[in-house]
């Protein structure tokens, strides 16, 4: 695949990731985070927050890189190394998904988990297929 392409692709991928941002904002608010969240110690609390902005600031900053610089994920070894571990980052998320979430859940929110897996698979392709150029 030229590197053009893979651009392209890339970029996309990072349209995918602004995309999952926003929806861990869409989730926090369907799930009931915070009232979910009451009964558990201050500190189970906190810990749980600072865990979702930390995750939300690195598939922030992924997606800033995939859609202003895709190149440096292309061009160099040190690209296609974070390239390779998103790839399994992503394909691992396919993985939890699969068998760690209650399979009830999911069936109730079918389209979602449908949705959810395609994205996570896609971006595990993407990443792939970047983390391989020549």
């Amino acid at each position: 695949m030229e590197i053009s392409q893979m651009e392209w692709l890339l970029r996309i991928a990072g349209a995918m990731l602004t995309g999952l941002v926003v929806a861990n904002f869409v989730a926090a608010k369907r799930w009931k985070y915070a009232e979910n969240l009451t009964s558990a110690s201050l500190i189970v609390r906190q810990i749980f927050y600072v865990h979702c902005a930390y995750i939300i600031a690195i598939i922030t900053a992924l997606a800033v890189l995939c859609l202003a610089w895709p190149h440096l994920l292309l061009t160099d070894g040190m690209g296609r190394i974070v390239a390779g571990f998103f790839a399994i980052f992503w394909l691992s998320r396919v993985i939890v998904q699969l068998s760690y979430y209650d399979a009830e859940l999911r069936r109730i929110d079918r389209l979602w988990d449908v949705f959810f897996l395609l994205v996570f698979l896609t971006l595990a392709i993407i990443f792939t297929l970047a983390s391989y150029q020549p």
